[in-house]
């Protein structure tokens, strides 16, 4: 289980503040009021929604959303059976106080932050920690940004720098789009020529923020043998570029506000990978006088940090792309994203509070399938939940869990099922080494290739031979048709089968009686190959 409900944050302006750190203790007012923002723009729109979800399909939602996988089988037959009204939030908080949360958590904002460079190990494991530790999001920026990174706290939080460092395009463009929702660069060689908001002073003012940034010496660590990059600022160096009329410009610090930044006189700053030489950038870096820009404009932050998770758990942002946010792209429900940013940032942009509310909300718990009554709603009306795809680690995690021991809660202590999770992570890996399994998209569609790989790769095909304690070999224990059914339909699709899946399937497994255990690792591979399997609906 995470620390106490209650934990010490510094501000950035060194005030320490309480921070109720229970997810649920704020989640029914803060659904209450997304839920009323929405509602009153189904009433303006005469937008009919999709009916609550049901249960089952539920428990599966969040527990992919939460832990990144199925649930298992105990927790699908326990949810099924259990009668608290409040039993969605309190699975809502089970899984938020699980180990798997910030383990989870950790890799969908690794993706989110690293885009095609995520996955590495030093970066990630920051984030799981700052997750774990209840870091506020401005905390993990000025990390992110700042360090110092040779202190355990904090090491890998370069990561982000580190992998753009030798192009200034890459941190100018990925620290804008990622972070302040923007995306600048087409206004490079000119003002944006559709989006009126940025010109070529917004892109080259956001550049100097790091055209000072370069990659120092490396050293190794201590007892490794292996290399790290290091960074470290310039005294001096200034952008000069031409604008679309031929006039030479030096470029000034500028937010995306247009607010100008003015820097007191540069020193050379290097972070030293020496933990006893650690140290922040001095208040002349340039990457410091962004954060605090940033921190103090807040708007852009806070707004781009709810508009990519609510496009996490409702499958499209409240500005669509997610990296679009300007004037000419307003969010597709009016005031809920200002609201929400706004709510965000005067509660510490406090991570857990955020998607607590978001997951609790009437919103997020909406069918997938439209309500017959009325006429398909746009998607940016949020009134049906979209199918999405399950990313590459999600299927893989899910996959898994079928080879081996499948219940989590079996652990008393969070070191148990945190190594639980971390093997199934190595599994899931494994499956996925040499051919990789679709990325989720706007538009998913599973290609040749991973159907393919799901009948003919050899470690696929092991999961559904009876072996050990998986699945296949479970079901292949049992005698009666019915019960195998009823066994792989809770333990893959998180629910019962209904009467005519039932018969036909028993019925099926019945005329196969000589080949019984590998007719039951058929079924199992049938189900896991489905669409129903292969989706968050």
């Amino acid at each position: 289980m995470p620390g106490p409900l209650w934990i010490l944050l510094l501000t950035p302006l060194a005030v320490q503040q309480k921070v109720n750190l229970d997810p649920l203790a704020d989640a029914p007012a803060l659904a209450a009021r997304i839920d009323a923002f929405v509602e009153k723009h189904w009433r303006e729109s005469k937008v009919k929604p999709a009916l609550p979800v049901d249960d089952a399909a539920f428990l599966r939602r969040i527990t992919l959303d939460l832990a990144g996988r199925i649930p298992s089988r105990d927790e699908a037959v326990a949810f099924a059976r259990d009668r608290r009204p409040d039993r969605r939030g309190q699975t809502i908080k089970r899984l938020m106080l699980s180990p798997e949360y910030s383990l989870h958590l950790g890799r969908v904002l690794d993706d989110m932050i690293q885009e095609k460079y995520a996955g590495g190990s030093e970066f990630l494991d920051y984030l799981r920690t700052a997750v774990g530790k209840h870091k506020a999001w401005d905390q993990v920026f000025r990390e992110v940004m700042l360090g110092p990174w040779d202190v355990d706290d904090t090491k890998g939080a370069d990561g982000f720098l580190i992998k753009r460092v030798r192009s200034l395009d890459d941190l100018t463009n990925d620290t804008a789009r990622i972070f302040f929702g923007v995306n600048v660069s087409c206004a490079k060689c000119h003002n944006h020529p559709l989006v009126a908001d940025w010109t070529q002073d917004h892109y080259y003012g956001m550049a100097s923020f790091f055209t000072r940034t370069i990659e120092a010496s490396k050293e190794k660590r201590k007892g490794k043998n292996k290399e790290r990059q290091d960074l470290s600022e310039k005294a001096t160096s200034d952008i000069v570029f031409m604008t679309k009329t031929g006039e030479k410009r030096t470029a000034r610090l500028m937010f995306l506000s247009s607010r100008f930044v003015e820097e007191a006189p540069a020193k050379t700053v290097k972070v030293s990978f020496s933990p006893a030489k650690a140290t922040a950038p001095a208040p002349a870096s340039r990457r410091a006088l962004l954060v605090k820009a940033a921190l103090e404009e807040k708007t852009f932050f806070s707004r781009a940090l709810v508009n990519r998770l609510w496009a996490y758990y409702m499958g499209r942002g409240l500005v669509q792309p997610v990296d679009q946010m300007h004037s000419a792209n307003p969010p597709a429900i009016p005031g809920l994203l200002e609201w929400l940013a706004a709510d965000f940032s005067d509660h510490g942009y406090n991570l857990d509070r955020l998607i607590a509310g978001l997951i609790s909300s009437k919103v997020y718990q909406l069918q997938s399938i439209a309500n017959a009554a009325g006429e398909e709603p746009s998607d940016g009306a949020f009134a049906v939940a979209p199918l999405r795809a399950l990313t590459p680690q999600q299927f893989a995690f899910s996959l898994s869990m079928l080879g081996g021991e499948q219940t989590p809660s079996r652990f008393k202590d969070a070191r148990g099922w945190t190594q639980w999770y971390k093997d199934l992570e190595g599994r899931a890996a494994a499956l996925t080494k040499s051919e990789p399994l679709d990325p989720r998209s706007d538009h998913f569609q599973s290609s040749t290739a991973e159907a393919l790989y799901l009948s003919n790769n050899p470690e696929i095909q092991k999961l559904f031979l009876p072996a050990n304690k998986n699945l296949a070999a479970r079901l292949g224990t049992m005698k009666d048709g019915g019960q195998v059914v009823d066994a792989a339909f809770w333990t893959i699709l998180s629910r019962p089968p209904d009467n005519e899946e039932k018969a036909y399937l028993a019925h099926w497994l019945d005329d196969r009686r000589q080949t019984w255990p590998r007719a039951c690792g058929e079924l199992a591979w049938a189900l896991v190959t489905s669409a129903e399997f292969r989706f968050n609906h």
